[in-house]
């Protein structure tokens, strides 16, 4: 796909994410979602992960909040990450997080707080990007994809987005490169948002034009995470790819 015709996919999810949609009922950037009320036979989707996790429960639920038939379950924990087990043990803590969820859906992201060594018992254990570090982290991958598989739930993992920091922009390509060939092995899906925010150059882009000809907010000040209306965005694109999914399992 050329340049421009990623500019031009880009404006045409906007203007499907500020129109009413088969899925979403709310408009971009309304602020904090309400409660989602779900009906008996509604179905569940569990979201977790860190900070960007969040952001995506946000985004979705700004979408589907007028869809009784899906009930979203945020369970995103801000600051943590795989690299760094002392801090937060997803891979120990998400067999038990299955059964009481009993998710139909799974969509996770992780990433943003990977960027360091790791440690065990207080010391360092491994450097960021060394040999042993990759190792110890794409075990820690497929410690996460493991149950998920086993319980034959259908898992979406958004890899993460392009970012303002060159070094931290190179940081986050080197770790989708890691996510995506385990997310597949195990037999999932991995959903790549990098070409969502960059310029006809391919370069990092904070903003971009909706179909109404304005300017966007995309990005936070921070350069790595999304605005409210940059979630909605990657909601958007990422319920168009859930769509089959969702309707599978919402099937009598």
């Amino acid at each position: 796909m050329g340049k421009r015709w990623i500019l031009i996919v880009i404006a045409m999810v906007w203007s499907v994410m500020l129109s009413a949609s088969g899925w979403a009922g709310a408009q971009a950037g309304s602020g904090e979602p309400p409660t989602q009320t779900a009906s008996p036979a509604s179905k569940t989707i569990l979201i977790f992960g860190d900070s960007m996790a969040d952001g995506l429960w946000g985004g979705l639920t700004r979408a589907l909040i007028r869809d009784p038939s899906v009930k979203l379950i945020r369970r995103g924990k801000n600051g943590t990450g795989l690299a760094r087990p002392d801090v937060y043990d997803w891979p120990a803590s998400l067999p038990a997080l299955l059964e009481t969820e009993k998710p139909d859906v799974v969509i996770l992201s992780f990433g943003l707080n990977d960027r360091q060594d790791t440690f065990a018992d207080g010391r360092r254990q491994f450097y960021f990007r060394t040999e042993a570090w990759r190792t110890a982290y794409i075990e820690r991958i497929q410690a996460i994809l493991a149950p998920l598989k086993e319980r034959h739930i259908p898992t979406f993992w958004v890899g993460l987005p392009i970012m303002r920091d060159s070094t931290v922009s190179k940081d986050a390509e080197y770790l989708n490169g890691l996510y995506e060939p385990a997310v597949v092995a195990a037999g999932a899906t991995f959903f790549p948002i990098w070409d969502m925010s960059v310029d006809s150059n391919r370069d990092y882009a904070s903003h971009t034009k909706g179909a109404d000809g304005r300017m966007r907010s995309l990005r936070t000040e921070d350069g790595m995470h999304f605005s409210s209306a940059g979630y909605d965005l990657l909601a958007q694109a990422l319920l168009q790819k859930l769509a089959p999914t969702v309707r599978a399992a919402t099937a009598p």
